[in-house]
């Protein structure tokens, strides 16, 4: 990468002392697990004493992963205004099915249905809707993921980034949050769809029938 060969230079230790005329001024350690270097570093902060200077991969690359965290949280609002707009398309959908139904809806009332049951009925569609979006998407999104994860299809230039393959991570917690989105949006917009179903009139509707 340009950052690292632009204040990174290899040459043989022998030469670096003599020419800047001191001693060896740090020691970097490579890990087996990246994810223990926290616990590696309490410890030598510990044996080490005061008078010395432990820092984590985490810690020296700070910014890079604030960056990647603020990038994250973009990203689940742009997502979170993708699911909200998908929820107008569930409105639309349901007023239409509202609106060809009326006679249905307006003969279910006439012969004793209440007002909860036609909300209850408009609702269950949504949420069906909703559940099985949430499902299909969520296993979709795992695959996509296992097949970037084992064959690494996705391809990153090596002089601009420090990897070459694009890493994927598959975060339950993540899918269980969007999908716990998706539904509750999908609840949300079966409000005004089901309330307009259960205010049908029947005398009104059936009158022109």
């Amino acid at each position: 990468m340009y950052e690292i060969d632009n204040l990174l230079m290899v040459m043989s230790i022998n030469d670096v002392q003599q020419i800047l005329g001191m001693g060896v001024s740090g020691i970097e350690i490579k890990l087996k697990d990246v994810y223990r270097a926290k616990e590696v570093q309490s410890e030598l902060n510990r044996r080490l004493g005061p008078g010395y200077s432990v820092r984590t991969w985490m810690e020296m690359n700070r910014n890079l992963f604030s960056a990647l965290k603020l990038e994250k949280i973009a990203m689940f609002i742009i997502l979170v205004l993708i699911i909200f707009v998908a929820s107008f398309n569930i409105i639309s959908s349901l007023v239409m099915t509202v609106m060809e139904k009326k006679k249905d809806i307006a003969i279910l009332k006439a012969m004793g249905a209440r007002n909860s049951s036609i909300i209850r009925i408009f609702m269950a569609q949504g949420l069906t809707i909703g559940v099985a979006g949430a499902i299909a998407g969520s296993f979709l999104g795992w695959i996509l993921c296992f097949i970037q994860q084992r064959w690494q299809l996705i391809k990153l230039p090596q002089d601009i980034y420090y990897i070459s393959t694009m890493p994927m991570k598959i975060d339950l917690a993540d899918i269980l949050v969007i999908a716990a989105v998706t539904i509750v949006l999908c609840f949300l917009s079966t409000i005004y769809p089901s309330y307009k179903a259960s205010h049908i009139d029947p005398v009104e509707t059936l009158r022109y029938e």
